[in-house]
């Protein structure tokens, strides 16, 4: 069971959306619920420039704007929780210093067991360096949530995307607490060795043996991509079989190698259609 969630709620448009899949899922583990709103750091530090080359009354402005935005959120963070009936629940604001918030909120993230935070619609082809760094950093699982869409469930038809490596694994035994409660849960080995699998990696049936004594109603698949990339194959996975989940382990090569020549990582950060269970 997951007993801390903590949901990232850094912008006030996807706000309601996060609450709507945190709550239910809160509430199903019986777990404390903490949502956190990291303000940005002054707008002088955020670009580089002193006070004396900003007009003043912008700087007093854009600080208006962002003590409005975090106090809108906050409202509406515990008017969500109580109309939910939700008591275990706390609110974190902290302003950063630096323009980068990330190690700010890695602390926060740190000391839960799953960490709920929303896709960035404005990632470029890249993907999205918030979500990426707080994988990287956090050292916990992060369910992230796509901009498109509501999601007040997931976890019924599970998909988890397996090449036997220790990312792959991670992610699938963080989400446990959630395939447990699953309708159907599809473990999927993309282009594998065909004869057996290459030192050191896990097989997708041994998989499926351990998850199974946890109870999860959990079977085997096979893909070969062919001519599509691994990320499409498993976007059209999802869309084929109903899921609702993802669950993968992320940046299994250096996140340098990743932004220079693409990789699966990358391509489900930028098109994800399902919530996805991210661990590194």
């Amino acid at each position: 069971m997951y007993k801390t969630i903590l949901v990232v709620l850094d912008s006030k448009d996807r706000a309601e959306a996060l609450m709507d899949l945190a709550l239910p899922l809160a509430d199903r583990h019986d777990a404390h619920l903490a949502g956190v709103h990291v303000m940005p750091a002054d707008i002088t530090a955020s670009i580089g420039m002193f006070p004396a080359e900003i007009p003043a009354g912008f700087i007093e402005e854009t600080h208006r704007l962002r003590q409005f935005e975090a106090e809108a959120i906050e409202a509406m963070f515990r008017e969500k929780a109580r109309a939910a009936g939700a008591t275990k629940t706390e609110w974190r604001c902290e302003q950063t210093l630096r323009p980068d918030n990330g190690r700010l909120l890695n602390r926060h993230a740190m000391c839960a067991d799953l960490v709920i935070a929303g896709q960035n619609p404005d990632a470029d082809a890249g993907g999205d360096p918030m979500l990426a760094d707080l994988v990287m950093g956090c050292g916990r699982p992060v369910l992230a949530v796509p901009y498109a869409g509501r999601f007040s469930q997931v976890g019924e038809r599970v998909l988890v995307a397996w090449n036997g490596t220790r990312e792959a694994a991670r992610a699938a035994f963080d989400a446990v607490p959630l395939m447990q409660a699953a309708h159907h849960v599809r473990i999927l080995a993309i282009d594998p060795k065909r004869d057996r699998p290459a030192a050191g990696l896990a097989s997708a049936d041994d998989l499926v043996v351990a998850l199974a004594r946890h109870g999860i109603p959990v079977e085997a698949a096979t893909s070969y991509s062919a001519d599509i990339s691994a990320g499409d194959d498993i976007l059209s996975s999802l869309a084929d079989h109903g899921s609702d989940l993802l669950v993968m382990g992320c940046f299994g090569h250096s996140r340098v190698r990743e932004m220079l020549f693409g990789g699966v990582t990358q391509h489900i950060l930028k098109h994800m259609t399902v919530p996805v269970l991210l661990s590194h």
